[in-house]
């Protein structure tokens, strides 16, 4: 008898540590949210959500923080970005995002209808929150940098 593969995935065995740079925790969290959303091995699917929770933990405490000097430079640019970060998500996968979440507030059983739709908020909502923290913050101008 054979036995059944050992399914694994890379992006599981990545470190995020609380003093991980906060760019590459939210980038690698992208990362867990696509790759889950992709993959059709369930256990591999629930182990990259779980280890998307993790980081997205780990990361919580410090959203607030200011960003450190030595990454200031980074996020200064000299003209404005064209596109600022926008969850481009059109109406009628917005309804389905509220209905979602209500039939699942509201105490129904979730089908997988729903649960493709919760796994397709996640990834907008992780793909938003990235383009958010890897925005820029400060305009540099002749008279010095000016907050955005």
């Amino acid at each position: 008898m054979e036995a059944s593969p050992v399914w694994t995935h890379p992006l599981l065995y990545v470190d995020v540590e609380p003093e991980t740079d906060f760019i590459a925790t939210i980038v690698h969290c992208e990362k867990l949210a696509a790759d889950a959303m992709e993959t059709e091995h369930t256990t591999t699917q629930h182990d990259l959500y779980q280890r998307l929770h993790q980081c997205l933990s780990a990361l919580r405490p410090t959203l607030l923080d200011p960003i450190p000097e030595e990454l200031e430079a980074q996020f200064t640019v000299s003209t404005l970005p064209a596109h600022p970060p926008a969850m481009e998500t059109e109406s009628d996968q917005l309804c389905d995002y509220c209905l979602a979440l209500s039939e699942l507030l509201c105490g129904k059983r979730m089908t997988l209808d729903v649960e493709e739709t919760l796994k397709g908020l996640l990834y907008d909502l992780t793909c938003f929150l990235s383009d958010t923290m890897q925005a820029p913050r400060w305009l540099k101008t002749p008279l010095g940098n000016v907050p955005l």
